[in-house]
């Protein structure tokens, strides 16, 4: 099992003179539902952490014990080489290992962006013994100079265009099922608002899909309407072609049924 930090006091303070309670900063942390694991490394630290919805979060700092370039004791420099490269090794598993407890089951884990010097991050990854699993994960590999906590700050701004890439890919693959399921069994489909809030009032939707188009009101009404009866929801964007061809045929929503309408 996973090790992970006991949840920490929300660090968002509001103070209101009214008797209403604001609740907007919890609905935005119980409404995450992916995070993004994060690791800064050069030879001689690492930070792991986590991208959870507009927070990052430090989980572990490693040191490796490794030397600077400068030979201590008038070391031959074949031997400083060998002990020099065996400390890193080392880390490198230890950083491997940690990854593992950390994200191996975490079950929001979206994908890992990687950052640190050129090109002891590129060594990491070819020899420090990350699973499968989690270098499968890998999303983004940046060049970054700080390993601290700073350091998964800059990863992070560094890699905002292959986390939009990934809810671009996410965004595809839900509209194409959505089209596939169109053509193959049209009856486990509504589209629509009048037949999507049909399948709601029955609880037949299992996935409903909306247009960003339809604006903030009307995909807020909807989510709520389809949190009611544990159906997913997924935002579709106007700025790619599956996402201009949904609003055309939908006129905005559309949902996938549990069941079919009669």
């Amino acid at each position: 099992s996973w090790l992970y930090e006991p949840p920490r006091p929300l660090n968002v303070r509001l103070y209101r003179c009214d008797q209403r309670f604001i609740l907007e900063p919890l609905k935005e942390i119980l409404s995450i539902q992916e995070v993004y694991g994060l690791l800064a490394i050069d030879r001689q630290e690492a930070t792991i952490g986590i991208l959870e919805g507009k927070q990052i979060k430090v989980l572990r700092t490693l040191t490796s014990g490794v030397p600077g370039k400068v030979r201590a004791g008038g070391q031959s420099s074949a031997r400083f080489g060998r002990i020099t490269e065996g400390l890193a090794k080392e880390f490198f598993r230890r950083v491997a290992d940690s990854m593992k407890e950390l994200f191996f089951d975490m079950p929001k884990l979206k994908g890992i962006m990687v950052g640190g010097p050129i090109p002891t991050k590129e060594e990491f990854l070819e020899t420090g013994e990350l699973i499968t699993k989690l270098k499968e994960k890998v999303i983004a590999v940046k060049d970054i100079g700080y390993t601290d906590e700073h350091g998964l700050k800059l990863l992070v701004e560094a890699s905002e265009q292959d986390i939009s890439n990934q809810e671009l890919i996410k965004e595809k693959v839900i509209v194409n099922k959505f089209f596939e399921t169109l053509g193959k069994t049209k009856e486990k489909t509504a589209y629509g608002e009048e037949r999507v809030n049909l399948a709601i009032q029955r609880g037949a939707a299992g996935i409903i899909l909306i247009s960003r188009a339809l604006g903030k009101e009307k995909i807020k009404e909807y989510e709520d309407r389809a949190g009611g009866i544990s159906a997913e929801t997924h935002i579709v964007s106007t700025e790619t072609q599956e996402g201009e061809q949904f609003l055309n045929l939908t006129k905005g929503v559309a949902a996938i049924l549990r069941f079919t309408l009669e």
